[in-house]
């Protein structure tokens, strides 16, 4: 079974990030390059794993439910687990939805 972080878009990955380093090193303007590398070093190593995908928002089509847009075009399965990650407010826990791939939906998935 593989489980798919669904993420907030980039930017406001970044923008979170830059917040962070703004706040444990004042004064020490992040520039955009390096919040784009770090979100990439963690992406690469979050997906090391087996079956386990980072997803942001923005690669979604967003014309069905989430589960659809996971089996077209990422290969999600039936019984799969999806972890949404909503965007909150800086300083704030993100908000997370637990499901699954429904075992009956039957979508000849995409290669992942």
């Amino acid at each position: 079974m593989a489980t798919f972080f669904v993420l907030p878009p980039r930017e406001r990955i970044e923008q979170a990030l830059a917040e962070f380093i703004d706040r444990v090193l004042p004064g020490l303007n992040a520039p955009p390059a390096v919040c784009e590398s770090l979100l990439a070093a963690l992406e690469l190593e979050a997906n090391r794993p087996d079956d386990v995908y980072f997803v942001h928002r923005e690669e979604l089509t967003g014309m069905t439910d989430l589960a659809t847009d996971l089996m077209v075009g990422f290969g999600a399965e039936a019984g799969d687990t999806i972890h949404e990650i909503h965007s909150t407010a800086a300083g704030h826990t993100a908000a997370v939805r637990r499901s699954a791939v429904p075992a009956s939906m039957s979508e000849t998935p995409v290669v992942r």
